[in-house]
C-alpha cells in the first residue's frame, strides 16, 4: 500500500533520512539483520534487510514469505514481467528492500487497512504486526506488492494514474500464481 498522506510525510521523511544513515554504516550493531537466506532453486542467495526491532513472529513470517516470492519471480515469467515493465529486476527490488516495523502510531491508523506500507521508490518497507497472521503465500503477495512500489509502481489515490491497492493484489495474485 503506497502512504503519502499529509499527516505522515514529515515522519517518513524524517525516518527515511535515519534509514539512509543505518544503511551507510549498515553493521550488526546497527539494529539491522541481514542473514543469508538461502534460496534453494533460485540460483542465487539473497537476504532481506531486517530490522532487529521487527517483532519474532514477523520476522518468521518475512522470511518463509520472502522464500516464496523470490521463487515465484524465479519461476514465472509473468511475475518478473510486473518489475521488467517498471525497468527493474524483481529479485533486485526485493532483495534492496529495508524491511521494517510500523511505528505505533501506524499500527493504529495506517495498519487498520494494510499489512505493510511504503513510499514510491523507497528502499524502507514498514510491516504491520499482523502480517504475521498472513498465510506464507499472501504474506508473500504483500512482499511483491510493496516491492512493485520499491520499483517505483505508483498507486491510487495517491497517483491518480496508478491502480488502487486491490487491484495490484489482484494482478500479483494471478501473475505470479498467490
Amino acid at each position: 500500500m503506497d502512504i503519502r498522506p499529509n499527516t505522515l510525510k514529515s515522519a517518513l521523511v524524517s525516518l527515511l533520512i535515519v534509514t539512509a544513515s543505518l544503511v551507510t554504516a549498515a553493521e550488526p550493531s546497527d539494529g539491522v539483520d541481514n542473514r543469508t537466506i538461502d534460496l534453494g532453486d533460485v540460483g542465487a542467495s539473497s537476504s532481506p534487510w531486517i530490522s532487529s526491532k521487527v517483532p519474532k513472529p514477523v520476522r518468521a513470517r518475512l522470511e518463509a514469505s520472502f522464500r516464496i516470492a523470490a521463487q515465484r519471480l524465479s519461476d514465472n515469467a509473468q511475475c518478473r514481467a510486473l518489475f521488467t515493465e517498471l525497468g527493474a529486476n524483481g529479485f533486485e527490488a526485493l532483495a534492496s528492500t529495508l524491511y521494517y516495523p510500523a511505528s505505533q502510531q501506524n499500527e493504529k491508523q495506517v495498519c487498520r487497512g494494510a499489512f505493510g506500507y511504503t513510499t514510491v521508490g523507497s528502499a524502507p518497507t514498514f510491516l504491520c504486526r499482523r502480517f504475521s497472521r498472513l498465510s506464507e503465500r499472501r504474506a508473500a503477495l504483500v512482499l511483491i506488492h510493496e516491492g512493485l512500489h520499491r520499483a517505483g509502481m505508483g498507486e491510487w489515490p495517491q497517483d491518480t494514474e496508478g491502480l488502487p491497492s486491490s487491484a495490484i493484489n489482484d494482478l500479483v495474485a494471478e501473475a505470479c500464481g498467490l
